[in-house]
């Protein structure tokens, strides 16, 4: 865990999205496809049916049964049966919801996830790959480490016959509890979302050198939007 401070003087303030791009891709750029439920190991990559590597709806539940329920009963089953899980954070939205999340996510696949711990924050980097979300520490990144913090995956099965899109988030590493991996994605959807938030997602994906570390917490202003999640009750 860093401070802010600490983390954007070792860092650089002029260059930290540039070199934060490319450690994300040194890191998760060709992610092999098998995984270790035991190691959390990134790249081992995201094989069905083990943690990370949900792919697919019917490696986490029966389709068939789904199909036989309203819209609004399957996401009602969905939330009750990961209510309790403490490793699983559940979501759902509608499809129109779904086309523009998508369409910014694959315009800008990375930004920053500024969690805050005791003084600072502790940062983190996401990448989207097709309708996955993958999230890891920024020290991470820069040590190369094999560890990856948080998955999400957007299960796109029952648009055609539903309009719905199910969530499925998977904490790997405990750096997360299930709170902050809850709040963590609610975030990745109102900066993708809103425009104000939006622009500095693509200053960061597009201008990485114009995009500045410093004048980002102060003009976004992390904790606030943070504990602003937090008040809120709707889920992703």
């Amino acid at each position: 865990m860093l401070r802010a401070s600490r983390h954007l003087d070792r860092i650089g303030r002029a260059h930290v999205a540039a070199e934060m791009r490319a450690s994300l891709s040194l890191s998760l750029g060709s992610l092999p496809q098998k995984r270790c439920a035991k190691t959390g190991h990134v790249g081992e990559g995201l094989a069905p049916g083990v943690p990370g590597g949900r792919t697919r709806l019917s490696d986490v539940a029966k389709v068939p049964l789904f199909m036989k329920e309203t819209s609004v009963r399957v996401r009602e089953l969905w939330l009750e049966k990961y209510r309790d899980n403490g490793q699983i954070v559940a979501g759902a939205l509608a499809d129109t919801d779904y086309y523009k999340l998508k369409a910014n996510m694959e315009a800008c696949p990375m930004f920053l996830l500024p969690v805050p711990k005791g003084e600072g924050y502790q940062n983190f980097v996401w990448q989207v790959q097709e309708n996955r979300i993958l999230f890891k520490t920024i020290d991470g990144f820069q040590q190369n480490s094999p560890i990856l913090d948080l998955s999400v995956t957007l299960f796109t099965e029952l648009v055609g016959s539903h309009q719905l899109v199910l969530l499925f988030g998977e904490m790997q590493s405990g750096v997360f509890s299930k709170d902050e991996a809850a709040l963590a994605i609610r975030y990745l959807r109102e900066v993708y979302t809103d425009p104000e938030q939006f622009r500095w997602v693509k200053r960061f994906n597009h201008e990485p050198r114009d995009f500045d570390y410093g004048e980002f917490t102060r003009e976004f202003r992390p904790l606030e939007r943070w504990q602003a999640l937090g008040r809120r009750t709707a889920s992703f």
